[in-house]
């Protein structure tokens, strides 16, 4: 186990991310409509190919009322390259990177844009949740995790250890009225369009999240939370490795 207060990679040799996403939520005075049109009509993404989400054809009504479908995006914008991905609906936006990771040198500006934007166009805004999420996909090959038995990750039924077929979900409180959901699967149990290499052995979903009943007016807030979230998912994610593993997969 890599113990906490150990100070961490600044990232792998062999990057496992297959996507990493800000997803706000939040209310807003004014027309959804009028307000996504100047929200997309902004610098990087109005000329980014626009495609219809399965949401956008139901009554805004509707949606509305419907917890299941209230943070439904409607809207995808899919930028160069088809690796950048802004979707956005009446209440919610949620900015995606995929595979190869750009880094958070350049992922972190990328996100103080979203928001700065965000706030410029919207009357009134309120957020009330925030989330950061990094999905992994470990490879034989790349991280020397051939199943899960490489992790630290102990499961066993009459000590019988399980190392296969698993799907494992845990959550912990990270402190600043936050969240992280750490999902462990294996191939089997993952669906995710295609991101994840055909090799992978076991994917890592890390998510890191406010709790219920958090609500800011400020960009200022939701920038500093940002980091706050980032450095936590990097905690939760490397606490599964064993230390050896780290070592041997660290970027000097």
């Amino acid at each position: 186990m890599v113990k906490r207060g150990t100070a961490l990679p600044k990232k792998l040799k062999f990057d496992a991310i297959v996507e990493a996403l800000l997803e706000l939520r939040f209310q807003t005075k004014g027309i959804p409509e009028v307000f996504l049109g100047r929200l997309i009509d902004n610098e990087p993404w109005k000329n980014w190919e626009q495609r219809q989400l399965p949401a956008y054809n139901l009554p805004p009504q509707f949606r509305a009322l419907d917890p299941n479908i209230q943070f439904a995006p409607i809207i995808e914008l899919v930028g160069p390259g088809t690796k950048t991905i802004l979707r956005v609906g009446g209440r919610v936006i949620s900015y995606h990177r995929q595979a190869p990771y750009v880094g958070w040198e350049q992922f972190k500006p990328e996100l103080e844009l979203l928001t700065t934007t965000l706030f410029k166009t919207s009357d009134a805004l309120v957020v009330r949740r925030l989330g950061l999420r990094y999905m992994n996909a470990l490879r034989p090959t790349l991280h020397s995790v051939s199943s899960i038995a490489d992790l630290d990750v102990k499961m066993s039924v009459f000590e019988d250890a399980i190392t296969s077929a698993v799907n494992l979900n845990f959550t912990t409180q990270v402190g600043n009225g936050t969240s992280c959901t750490v999902r462990i699967a294996t191939p089997e149990f993952v669906q995710q369009g295609g991101i994840i290499p055909s090799d992978t052995s076991v994917f890592v979903d890390v998510d890191v999240y406010t709790n219920e009943g958090f609500k800011t007016t400020h960009k200022k807030d939701v920038d500093e939370w940002v980091e706050f979230a980032h450095t936590q998912e990097k905690v939760e994610f490397f606490h599964l490795f064993r230390q050896p593993t780290i070592d041997k997969l660290r970027e000097e």
